[in-house]
């Protein structure tokens, strides 16, 4: 029982630092993009910031660090600010999984080179873990957010194209996006889908380093 307290009090001291990096990064990243195309609505609720504080949903949190599922407060933009509202309604949306990305290559490079620093051996192990732990939830969060499943950020690319030209199917879509999301992780097939990409893309970026 102490064992498994202390193994789980460990994953936490390591998953913890990963997702608020990681969950704060993504999301400031959308409000950096809005910002930048000419939308203050992030600025203005207080989004254009690093602090997880100002990203973390409580209860968010709790799932990444139990069920490895879980989201952060979504940063709220007004496409009606933007000269381009479609094109810079995508770009403002794909911010955040790319963002992921650039910081898991990051984290590989921190893995790559962290060690020719000569630290101690538990200094340099407990930065390879966090590193680890945070290139791997950034691409699951990367890779995740561009399902065109509502309220991820790949949806914002899907009702771009289907909005008009498809109203009912984007209502129907909107209407059950959660048992959407839901099937995608009870599913065995969808699961592996999603599995399978996550490992992919690593394995991508990966060479991108090593």
């Amino acid at each position: 029982m102490v064992s498994n307290t202390s193994h789980f009090l460990a994953s936490i001291a390591i998953m913890l630092p990963a997702f608020l990096l990681s969950l704060s990064f993504h999301e400031f990243s959308h409000a950096l993009a809005a910002t930048f195309f000419g939308d203050d609505t992030p600025k203005k609720q207080g989004r254009l910031t690093l602090n997880p504080l100002a990203h973390v949903d409580p209860l968010g949190l709790l799932c990444l660090l139990l069920f490895r599922i879980g989201w952060a407060k979504p940063v709220i933009f007004d496409q009606h600010n933007f000269k381009y509202p479609k094109l810079y309604s995508v770009l403002t949306a794909l911010a955040g999984p790319c963002s992921n990305f650039v910081l898991a290559v990051i984290m590989f490079y921190g893995i790559k080179y962290f060690p020719m620093l000569g630290l101690s051996l538990p200094v340099t192990t407990s930065f390879l873990q966090i590193f680890e732990a945070t290139a791997y939830v950034n691409i699951m969060l990367g890779v995740f957010n561009l399902f065109p499943i509502p309220p991820l950020d790949g949806s914002h690319i899907l009702m771009v194209f289907l909005v008009e030209k498809s109203p009912q199917a984007a209502l129907w879509i909107y209407r059950y996006s959660m048992f959407i999301l839901l099937g995608l992780f009870i599913l065995p097939q969808t699961r592996a889908l999603l599995i399978n990409l996550i490992s992919i893309t690593e394995h991508l970026l990966q060479k991108l380093v090593f």
